[in-house]
């Protein structure tokens, strides 16, 4: 992402880590330049960095640092969380979806979910809240805990909130909070990328 010193947005992944802290665009423009090249295009764009953009524009996003588990959440019923793009807009629900290949990573930002240190299970801008009911909708996160906050554990693998697991419920075709089970394939829950 490339920002100006006016705050003004160029373009998504048009800028990107060099691994130096810095950032060099890319893309259409057909750039192929050398490092020192690339610092003067940096420059003369007045790009900011990516740390500038998390720390100014979007601090709620977890760093890899945060998270506990990441990407495809899969259980033991062969069943993914599934955000069907319900994550772009708090009150949607949080479905069920094909896992597809567990063995070959996945490029469907549907299945992306995260699961943060401080018990967020969340997709890439929303939490999931239970409101204490069954079902699993995506709000504003709002790190006060309560219908928010799960634990995981890592022996049984369940996500669970207030003496109740999270289960793939495949007849309904969304995930709903139940007693827990840890019998149940469909409260066993594998995070695709594990930090733990």
């Amino acid at each position: 992402m490339m920002f100006t010193k006016d705050g003004r947005l160029m373009g998504l992944n048009y800028c990107t880590d060099t691994g130096y802290g810095e950032e060099v665009r890319f893309g259409s423009s057909g750039i192929n330049a050398e490092y020192g090249e690339r610092m003067a295009l940096r420059e003369r764009l007045q790009c900011k960095s990516y740390a500038w953009f998390i720390k100014n524009i979007y601090p709620e996003l977890p760093l890899e640092r945060d998270l506990v588990g990441a990407g495809r959440v899969a259980n033991d019923a062969h069943y993914c969380l599934d955000t069907r793009g319900g994550d772009l807009a708090g009150g949607n629900f949080l479905y069920l979806g094909s896992c597809g290949d567990l063995a070959t990573p996945s490029t469907n930002t549907n299945r992306f979910m995260m699961f943060t240190k401080d018990g967020r299970l969340m997709g890439l801008n929303y939490c999931t809240d239970t409101g204490y009911g069954e079902e699993v909708r995506f709000e504003p996160c709002h790190e006060q805990g309560g219908t928010q906050q799960f634990k995981y554990d890592v022996s049984t693998r369940t996500l669970s909130q207030d003496h109740r697991c999270l289960m793939g419920d495949s007849t309904k075709g969304y995930p709903v909070m139940a007693e827990c089970d840890t019998g149940n394939p469909a409260q066993l829950w594998t995070f695709e990328f594990k930090y733990f």
